[in-house]
């Protein structure tokens, strides 16, 4: 097995393919920090002569009419927390920077989802360019045991996705906290952060994995592609369908999409419809609830089971030419 893993690490990092989606990764993780960049950077005097002239102005009108403003809200069938309207926040008006953790927190969501989707599309490549090309049929004259051939590509595929995972999520707080510290801001959530990013290693093992398996099941990358899109697609129809047809609320907690924003955020939260309201004019109640950490780590270590086991039993019976 242990010159099988060093065989496929070397076919792994052979292709040109990989190289160019981390070389893709690694960009869109720079750009992003442009942005980090610039909510961390302190505003210009005349900046902050004009952003407080209009803080100002709006904090009297939310003095004089927030009450009004909420009970209006209220009165149209929002609830008490959802038509709260807090004091206005300075650092929203460009009186100070961004806070720290507000700035980096969509800078990790970014590189965690950008990592997982290029290791599927990569993953994918790697096992469906061998099987349509034949490489997979001769690399079986060498080594006939499928299981072993199967066993340490998934190695594999899992180890590198973690190391991915991990090079993204340093990288981006790396430079955050250079950012923060060239601008003189303090770096308060930093732990947070940190365990948002460690998190995020595990989305981007499971999507790494999930790649290779659908791959290896299609054996076509197109086919494989058409897949990843069909989940996206899925991730915003349940959710606008289930506001129109109330049963499908019961799937909104079993898509993929919310579970790996689950494991991502430590839970993640949707909004259902209740009553007898109808939605589409407006008058049905909403009410949110939620999914938490165990549950997006356990829905997705049965999926990626069920795949894998599914994966590796068609590959033992499967021909391949």
């Amino acid at each position: 097995m242990s010159n099988a893993i060093r065989a496929e690490i070397h076919r792994l990092l052979s292709r040109r393919l990989v190289f160019i989606a981390l070389l893709g990764l690694l960009l869109g993780i720079g750009l992003f920090q442009l942005a980090v960049n610039s909510m961390l950077t302190p505003p210009s005097p005349a900046q902050v002569a004009e952003a407080q002239r209009s803080y100002e102005e709006y904090v009297k009108d939310w003095e004089a009419h927030h009450e009004e403003w909420e009970a209006e809200c209220t009165e149209s069938g929002g609830t008490v927390d959802e038509c709260a309207i807090p004091r206005p926040d300075p650092s929203e008006w460009g009186l100070a920077p961004v806070p720290f953790q507000q700035a980096v927190s969509p800078a990790i969501t970014f590189g965690v989802y950008l990592g997982g989707f290029v290791l599927f599309l990569a993953m994918t490549s790697f096992i469906a360019a061998e099987a349509s090309s034949g490489s997979l049929a001769n690399w079986l004259t060498f080594v006939p045991d499928r299981d072993v051939v199967v066993g340490s590509k998934l190695v594999v595929v899992t180890g590198f996705s973690i190391v991915v995972g991990a090079c993204v999520g340093l990288l981006t707080l790396g430079i955050s906290a250079l950012l923060a510290i060239a601008h003189a801001q303090p770096m308060i959530g930093f732990g947070d952060l940190a365990a948002m990013a460690a998190r995020g290693v595990i989305v981007t093992a499971i999507l790494g994995i999930a790649g290779f398996a659908v791959g290896l099941l299609t054996g076509s990358t197109a086919a494989s592609t058409g897949v990843l899109l069909g989940a996206v697609f899925l991730t915003y129809v349940v959710p606008a369908l289930a506001f129109l047809v109330r049963p499908v609320q019961l799937l909104v907690p079993w898509t993929p999409s919310l579970n790996l924003q689950a494991i991502v955020n430590n839970g993640a939260s949707y909004q259902v419809t209740a009553g007898s309201g109808s939605p589409t004019e407006g008058t049905a109640e909403l009410v949110t609830r939620t999914i938490g950490l165990a549950h997006g780590l356990g829905y997705w270590a049965v999926l990626l089971v069920a795949l894998v086991a599914v994966t590796w039993v068609l590959f033992r019976r499967r021909d391949v030419t």
